[in-house]
């Protein structure tokens, strides 16, 4: 990045989120295979991913399109990632982690979101970081910060 985030900057917070799903990926694996808590996992990955989009599109992608050159085509990218995560995330969240096949599924997954952070933070964010101002970052990290809260699932 061209300076050191703060906390409160867009950016930091998108890095943040991305972190903890997966973490909670991560975690769907290690759990037991067919467990209440495996399920548990599932659904809160499921609900931490839309949220996660939502408060992309409404944050972090229109802010991209105005301000970084041939940010239509960056953001573009992004929206079409998403398909890819929700089509994996649907058959892991509808199926029984005892069916065939649910491993790969997590693994799908988990391989989708990855592509989706690599562009995020080694393309995107550093774009956005040199021609956005400081200012403007936190404002947007700040309003993704209460957005988040607002709509964070509740599944401890």
């Amino acid at each position: 990045m061209c300076r050191i985030m703060r906390q409160s900057e867009l950016t930091w917070e998108l890095k943040r989120d991305h972190r903890t799903i997966q973490a909670l990926l991560d975690r769907i694996g290690g759990a037991g295979a067919g467990s209440p808590e495996q399920a548990r996992l599932v659904r809160h990955a499921a609900a931490e991913c839309e949220r996660h989009a939502v408060a992309e599109r409404r944050f972090l992608l229109p802010t991209v399109r105005y301000d970084v050159r041939g940010g239509d085509v960056l953001a573009g990218q992004v929206e079409a990632e998403y398909p890819d995560v929700l089509w994996a995330l649907e058959p892991v969240g509808s199926a029984s982690s005892r069916a065939p096949g649910f491993d790969r599924r997590v693994q799908e997954l988990a391989a989708a979101f990855g592509q989706h952070v690599q562009l995020c933070e080694h393309q995107l964010f550093p774009r956005l970081c040199r021609v956005c101002p400081e200012s403007e970052l936190t404002r947007l990290g700040t309003e993704f910060h209460r957005h988040a809260h607002r709509h964070h699932a509740d599944f401890a």
